[in-house]
């Protein structure tokens, strides 16, 4: 995301791995980046151990916007861009869906060359197992949106957006029995780039 002199919005999440600095390449892509966009950084104590930059529109390779297309096909773009974290180095890609009077969410990550890294899929309320719920509502009490995550062979966790009651949010990740591997908290903030 672009700043010259003024403050733009980023999006936080502080995340459960380890890591320290920013990944090469970022500064530039946020430098880059559409200014509607937040950037995203994923933050462990003082040390950066993800972020994501933004691309406007025409900014994924050729490879990867095909396969984006034939994975997560229509939809409504709520984020394109540039990702380095957990998964490797890749671009994102997240779609919102309207459809029945309802919303879904999917999202994927690949490599340069279009394979999947990782991807997700909300999944409606009714049809999250219980302790899954249970277990993420341990967190707050407004279950957003729970989402199942596959790597490239296998459905590998569950990830739930939950809010707690004091104007936070709370992206908690559960194994597929449920229990918590890790809790974020995705926080609004400004960032100045220089």
């Amino acid at each position: 995301m672009i700043c010259r002199t003024a403050l733009a919005i980023a999006t936080l999440s502080l995340a459960g791995c380890a890591g320290t600095g920013l990944p090469a390449g970022f500064a530039a892509a946020a430098a880059e980046a559409p200014e509607d966009i937040p950037v995203r950084l994923s933050l462990t104590g003082d040390a950066v151990t993800g972020a994501a930059a933004p691309l406007g529109p025409g900014g994924l390779p050729p490879p990867v916007r095909t396969a984006a297309e034939a994975i997560v096909p229509g939809g409504t773009v709520v984020f394109s861009g540039r990702e380095w974290g957990a998964f490797g180095d890749g671009y994102r890609i997240e779609k919102r869906y309207r459809e029945d009077g309802g919303e879904s969410f999917c999202s994927v990550l690949m490599d340069a060359d279009g394979r999947v890294l990782e991807r997700t899929h909300s999944v409606p309320m009714a049809k999250v197992p219980p302790v899954i719920a249970r277990m993420a509502m341990t967190m707050g009490r407004d279950l957003r949106r729970c989402e199942i995550v596959s790597d490239t062979a296998r459905e590998t966790a569950w990830r739930a957006l939950v809010g707690d009651g004091l104007g936070r949010t709370h992206m908690v990740t559960l194994d597929l029995s449920g229990n918590i591997l890790a809790s974020h908290r995705l926080v609004r903030a400004q960032v100045e780039l220089r």
